[in-house]
């Protein structure tokens, strides 16, 4: 075999290895999760494979994750110091590789070990160490979670409103995963039960077991089932109690779970005493005490056999071994109450932090608040002002440009009887007969002029805002050529320009300088010159002087015409668009044509009343 061969035959041997191993890995987390909560030993041995592959792979991540899986599953089978042991070899793991997510993970997931040992004065401060990681990571999954753990703590403290109001504003959260979902829905069965609204309660319980069942989470399930037994157990329904607590007890000893096969055990032995079956009640509860050594039995369970040993020997008469359970169980409930006490002074303080930061966040949202309010307001004020100040210029400019009006009028009146008919007549009427001649003569005084550039030239702008076509705007620039006009074709053209003038052709969209060149029969040169010359305007100044001098007077005369919109209106006066319109108009009067229809209107209100 060469040495090429061998190459090629060792990588296809560590592709072959590597896909093995990845495969083979997969396969043992697969495993893992598939029986973490349906069987805890098995799961914990494919645990340890996983664990072994990522320590000889330095997959540290993968390490850090198999010792918090490690951590659970010894807690499911109530090995209490392997549980804290392999919990602080994650969180070690995940600090040293500064990886503060999967820190936040595995530090919740011990708080939740700690909650289940009822030392709720530890699992409260690996919480709030959780909630300050979650804000920082910006996880909001992270801290609604931690909300619903805080509401299972105020339950087990018998703050049952409290925890009614945590778990119901979480259930309308999204983002929680079915677990979390699960959590929520027992945390509300069981503060349902103790505020004694049962109904309530096997609404969450019915829902609560069916979405165990679907998927799969079978401690889930048998926390439903024992509530579901309560229940029962309230409506001294005994038969249906015992079937629902066998039940869960099936499933518990399926997943090899000592923590819920002792709790059912419980609930068993307490239907037992009420169905005055004490000696059965004895029996069972000893078993318990027998099979699982005391040191793995949380001390709130452990005070709980102590009480009912002790009640069911009295009911038996046996008083000695029933003073020596209560004195077992004044032993444990006096710790209980320690750790209950301190758990609560925790919470109180807690509660007074958190209500010390809405105090300030509701401080500084009101200073935003009352800063945007005096922002808005200033704004407020500063357009108003802006706005009175512009009405009273307006009001200024609207009586100076009716006092010309009336000085135009007044100077007309002997030579424009005829007009003042023509005016009286809607805007219809004059639409029809720009073609025809008025009696009026040219507005030579006009009201408003529109002055040209103070060189008598045309711009390119001034072309097209005239609606002046745009191969004329070279030959007006050349207006002020040395070249020499005729007095008599001055005259000749100034004669029939004024005739135009008269018969209101200038109120077309075409009497553009080319088109009113054409019909003079001039040039448009001579006649750019002479407009430049004579009228001392280029002659986009002049069509727009002659459009808005003429519609001032048609808008103060003419009700109908004041009714039609602004782009009907410089339509009918030969704009093309009424932004054109309006600047002219503006230029010309200082307020905009809709203003000056406004006081018109208003003025001629004032004047019928």
């Amino acid at each position: 075999m060469n040495v090429i061969s061998k190459i090629y035959t060792l990588v296809v041997l560590f592709t072959i290895n590597f896909t093995f191993s990845q495969n083979k890995i997969e396969t043992y987390k697969d495993s893992v999760k598939s029986l973490l909560y349906n069987n805890p030993t098995k799961a914990k041995y494919y645990c340890h494979k996983v664990l072994k592959y990522a320590k000889a792979n330095d997959l540290v991540v993968e390490e850090a994750k198999s010792y918090c899986f490690l951590a659970d599953l010894s807690g499911a089978l109530t090995q209490k110091d392997s549980a804290f042991y392999y919990f602080d070899k994650a969180i070690q793991k995940a600090d040293a590789i500064d990886n503060q997510k999967l820190e936040m993970v595995f530090k919740i997931n011990k708080a939740n070990y700690l909650f289940n040992e009822f030392d709720f004065q530890e699992a409260l401060t690996l919480y709030e160490e959780c909630v300050t990681l979650s804000k920082k990571l910006n996880d909001t999954d992270a801290y609604n979670y931690i909300s619903i753990k805080k509401g299972s703590i105020a339950y087990e403290l018998e703050r049952y409103q409290e925890a009614l109001k945590i778990y119901k504003e979480n259930l309308s959260k999204k983002g929680f995963n079915n677990v979390s979902k699960l959590d929520i829905k027992l945390g509300l069965v069981k503060t349902y039960i103790n505020l004694n609204k049962q109904d309530s309660a096997y609404v969450f319980i019915k829902s609560g077991i069916e979405e165990s069942r679907k998927n799969h989470l079978k401690e889930h399930e048998i926390h439903f089932l024992e509530q579901l037994g309560l229940i029962y157990i309230d409506k001294k329904d005994f038969s249906n109690a015992k079937i629902t607590f066998e039940n869960a007890l099936k499933i518990a000893e399926e997943i090899d779970s000592n923590n819920l096969i002792t709790e059912i055990n419980i609930r068993i032995s307490k239907l037992y005493s009420l169905q005055k079956e004490y000696n059965q009640a004895i029996d069972l509860l000893k078993s318990i005490i027998k099979n699982e050594a005391p040191s793995n039995i949380p001390v709130e369970k452990l005070s709980e056999i102590y009480y009912l040993l002790a009640e069911n020997y009295k009911s038996i008469e046996n008083y000695s071994e029933s003073n020596y359970y209560y004195s077992q169980f004044i032993d444990k409930s006096k710790k209980i109450g320690e750790k209950r006490i301190e758990a609560i002074d925790h919470l109180h303080k807690i509660d007074i932090n958190e209500s010390k930061e809405r105090e300030t966040e509701q401080k500084n949202q009101k200073w935003i608040l009352l800063g945007i309010t005096g922002f808005l307001i200033l704004l407020f004020i500063g357009f108003f002002i802006k706005r009175r100040k512009e009405s009273i210029q307006n009001q200024v400019k609207f009586e100076e440009l009716l006092l010309k009006i009336q000085n135009f009028e007044n100077q007309k009146s002997s030579e424009e009887t005829a007009v003042t008919a023509h005016n009286a007549e809607a805007v219809d009427t004059f639409i029809d007969k720009k073609d025809e001649e008025f009696e009026t003569e040219l507005i030579s005084n006009s009201i408003v002029t529109i002055n040209s550039p103070s060189d008598g030239s045309s711009t390119e702008e001034d072309h097209i805002d005239a609606d002046i076509e745009s191969e004329n705007i070279d030959i007006e620039e050349t207006a002020n050529s040395n070249f020499i006009i005729k007095d008599e074709t001055r005259t000749e053209i100034l004669d029939k320009l004024i005739k135009l003038e008269e018969k209101k052709l200038f109120l077309r969209q075409d009497f553009t300088l080319h088109n009113v060149a054409k019909r003079l029969k001039t040039n448009t040169a001579y006649l750019s010159k002479i407009v430049n010359s004579e009228l001392d305007k280029n002659f986009s100044s002049y069509v727009n002087e002659l459009r808005i001098n003429f519609i001032i007077i048609e808008l103060k005369n003419n009700v109908k015409l004041r009714s039609y919109s602004i782009n009907a209106i410089a339509e009918e006066i030969g704009y093309k668009s009424p932004e054109s319109f309006t600047k002219y108009f503006k230029i010309a009067t200082g307020i905009s044509p809709s203003i000056y229809i406004k006081k018109i209107n208003q003025m001629k209100e004032n004047e019928n009343k």
